[in-house]
């Protein structure tokens, strides 16, 4: 499978509605990974539109926007796959 493939086929796990709850989760034990990790991958999402939708002046920055745009959809479903992950341990529900 290529990266084209698998970028493309890599919906979000998360809604920006539950992004947003998750970023204002308290845990009992004072922990706020489940707030960072919601942070990061709005961020991630954010560089994702940002990367794909890049103004290319030639092929040589369309390659260049197109790596971008794939390392980071594959670091968003890594760290999606992990909030999910927490969230579950946690008992949180989204």
């Amino acid at each position: 499978m290529s990266n084209q493939t698998e970028t493309e086929n890599a919906p979000r796990r998360f809604t920006p509605g539950q992004l947003a709850r998750l970023l204002e989760v308290s845990s009992t034990i004072k922990c706020e990974c489940p707030n960072h990790l919601a942070r990061i991958v709005q961020s991630l999402i954010g560089f994702e539109d940002y990367a794909k939708d890049c103004e290319n002046l030639n092929e040589e920055d369309a390659r260049i926007h197109r790596m971008l745009y794939e390392k980071t959809v594959r670091a968003r479903v890594l760290l999606d796959e992990a909030l999910a992950e927490l969230c579950d341990f946690e008992q949180i529900s989204v």
